[in-house]
């Protein structure tokens, strides 16, 4: 099954599921230049990931933070943590990563190993991302951990999942031995996470109508110049810029999977002038709606190659298939 966007709930919860209920994790192989925008846009999810970074490098984005991960260094990103990848430098970044329910490192809610070493991590609100380096022992092992799992994954082998299961295991054991940290918490005040997604939630509800800063900024009940310093300082990025990208996005889905007029797709996706949605669509994926439809559609003939999009390549590929 060929997934090509992350599908999230209005909260920005992905949709996506990785691997299967007897095995919850999936494993993928990626470049940035398949993305629309050449980024994976902000997104959650239950589950943690591991990237791994195999070409060019990756700025990887959570609430108030972010960094660099560049060729043969790998990052954690822990579960239910607000994430955002993008290419970074003019080198198209290739990534492998894994994304597994974290109840498949201990056994269900009720292990020992779940209760005493995974669930304290996941727990830990601090502890949003890790990046490993090659310049530390204890870093490269976790890594060539990690890339053994992926090269067995890649090989369709019919144990590769008792493979990924070992090697995540494993990372886990190197992770939690040697980072005195990951399960330390200062209980620190999560009122600007809430208002943050407070926004987004009413963004992602409200994106197909004409909303101003305002609105935005009384859904949780903040000032606007409250709300632009949120989004600076948690996304690096204005809300009208948050805005208008989630409107962009929301038209590419439509111009691909529908039959819908070209300006009936920018009044559905919270434009309010057809001339506007093309130039601010040309200006963020240099080419007009009509040429991206053209190019792009999944409409037309689905089993034609013509038509599998080059900047829609799935983020999210079933393993299964």
């Amino acid at each position: 099954m060929q997934i090509y966007k992350i599908e999230t709930e209005e909260n920005g919860k992905e949709l996506t599921t990785h691997g299967s209920h007897d095995f919850p994790c999936g494993s993928y192989d990626e470049r940035f230049s398949h993305f629309v925008g050449g980024e994976v846009p902000w997104h959650w999810h239950d589950e943690i990931e591991v990237v791994l970074v195999i070409e060019g490098a990756t700025k990887v984005e959570c609430l108030n933070t972010s960094d660099i991960v560049r060729t043969g260094e790998m990052i954690f990103i822990n579960a239910n943590t607000l994430h955002k990848l993008t290419n970074h430098g003019t080198e198209d970044c290739r990534i492998l990563n894994v994304v597994f329910s974290p109840k498949i490192l201990g056994g269900g809610d009720f292990g020992l190993i779940y209760k005493k070493h995974v669930l304290p991590v996941i727990n830990n609100k601090e502890l949003m991302f890790y990046k490993f380096s090659t310049d530390k022992a204890w870093h490269q092992q976790a890594i060539n951990e990690l890339t053994s799992a992926f090269k067995v994954w890649d090989e369709k082998r019919s144990d590769h999942e008792f493979y990924m299961n070992i090697a995540l295991m494993k990372f886990w054991h190197i992770f939690c031995t040697n980072h005195q940290d990951i399960t330390s918490s200062k209980n620190a005040s999560k009122t600007n996470e809430k208002r943050v997604q407070t926004l987004l939630n009413f963004i992602h509800s409200h994106y197909d109508e004409r909303i101003s800063i305002a609105e935005i900024s009384r859904a949780a009940s903040i000032s606007e110049s409250e709300c632009y310093r949120l989004f600076r300082n948690a996304l690096g990025c204005s809300p009208n810029s948050y805005l208008l990208n989630y409107r962009l996005r929301q038209s590419v889905q439509l111009l691909t999977e529908s039959n819908k007029q070209i300006a009936d797709i920018a009044y559905a996706s919270g434009f309010n002038c057809s001339a506007y949605f093309a130039k601010k669509f040309k200006l963020a994926f240099n080419t007009t709606p009509m040429q991206f439809r053209k190019n792009y559609s999944v409409t037309s003939d689905p089993l034609s190659t013509n038509h599998l999009p080059v900047t829609l390549k799935p983020y999210r590929q079933d393993p299964k298939a």
